[in-house]
């Protein structure tokens, strides 16, 4: 008799343990990725938004490094990743191809980033259109650094980000490229600046100010958000390691692990359809800024002045829904 109790406890034990793993693995919750970038965290509350208040499903999201993200896609840890930066990820085309995890489309894919001057500097001289009219106006450009600067003898100033950047290493050499850029080369110094926030300060005070500046950035920020700047083109092409050219835009994807079309077929739908801009993040970022708010509530004030995008992403019956919660919010 006291065998037969110990068996049916020890089995009693077993079963219990199996259901809860069962109700972990079966729990209705959505675990999405989140980077430490403002404009993530803000994509991640939209989403959240979206799908805890029009497809009733409950959305945990939790801050991993690329690395852990890529290996949570992978396991199943993690289901969704937002705002999937595909080329700073060395294994993406393969994992795609291989099925490891699924691209469910592109989030946006003009993040552009170049060499930038106001847009009332060009609107005052409409010739500057490329890097390589930079030398007809190299008068606007003067050397802070230098008292009595003299564009006959000294050079102009061209800012970048910190010299450890890829992109600094790649402006490094167009403005060291003797024979694609001589007189770029001759007229200007591209100088590093290694904290962004400086290099912010300059753009702000240049533009505060209405002067002139000319320097490298990157979409989407607060700060193009808030400014108005121009990219310059480029007549050469593209040349990762000579300098030559513009720095190419990239795909920045929605992807999910693999399975997650099947688990969640609505969803899915939903962030296949889901499209946006540069010019969304930029505006946010500056709203944000300007405004003092955190991401949640710039998220609920963009969601609700942004209707007619978000609403076409979603069905009739989410975005009503959708529209009902942020109402309340």
């Amino acid at each position: 008799m006291k065998l037969f109790k110990k068996f049916f406890l020890l089995m009693f034990a077993v079963i219990t343990v199996l259901s809860v793993a069962a109700c972990q693995y079966d729990s209705d919750v959505i675990v999405i990725a989140e980077g430490d970038w403002d404009s993530n965290i803000f994509y991640n509350e939209m989403v959240k938004i979206i799908i805890e208040e029009g497809y009733d499903t409950e959305v945990e999201i939790t801050q991993v490094g690329t690395q852990v993200m890529t290996l949570g896609l992978i396991d199943g840890d993690i289901d969704l990743n937002i705002e999937t930066w595909a080329a700073n990820m060395g294994t993406y085309e393969d994992d795609i191809a291989e099925g490891r995890y699924d691209e469910l489309g592109t989030n946006f894919d003009d993040n552009y980033q170049g060499l930038y001057i106001p847009t009332y500097i060009q609107e005052a001289n409409p010739g500057l259109v490329s890097v390589q009219d930079l030398v007809d106006y190299k008068a606007l450009f003067p050397d802070p650094e230098i008292t009595n600067w003299d564009p006959e003898t000294d050079k102009a100033v061209v800012y970048g980000g910190p010299s450890g950047w890829g992109a600094s290493k790649f402006y490094t050499a167009k403005f060291e490229n003797e024979e694609l850029y001589k007189d770029l080369v001759d007229n200007f110094e591209f100088r590093t600046i290694e904290a962004t926030a400086t290099l912010n300060a300059t753009i702000a005070s240049a533009n505060d100010n209405e002067e002139a500046w000319v320097g490298y950035y990157w979409e989407p920020t607060d700060i193009m958000g808030i400014y108005d700047m121009v990219l310059l083109e480029d007549d050469i092409a593209f040349d990762s390691e000579t300098g030559a050219g513009n720095l190419p835009t990239t795909p920045v994807t929605i992807v999910s692990t693999d399975g997650f079309k099947e688990d969640y077929p609505e969803i899915a739908d939903f962030l296949s359809n889901m499209s946006t801009s540069s010019a969304v993040v930029n505006d946010v970022l500056a709203y944000k800024t300007q405004q003092g708010l955190d991401i949640q509530a710039v998220t609920v004030w963009w969601m609700q002045e942004n209707v007619d995008m978000w609403s076409s992403w979603v069905t009739e019956d989410a975005a009503t829904k959708i529209n009902d919660a942020l109402d309340a919010m």
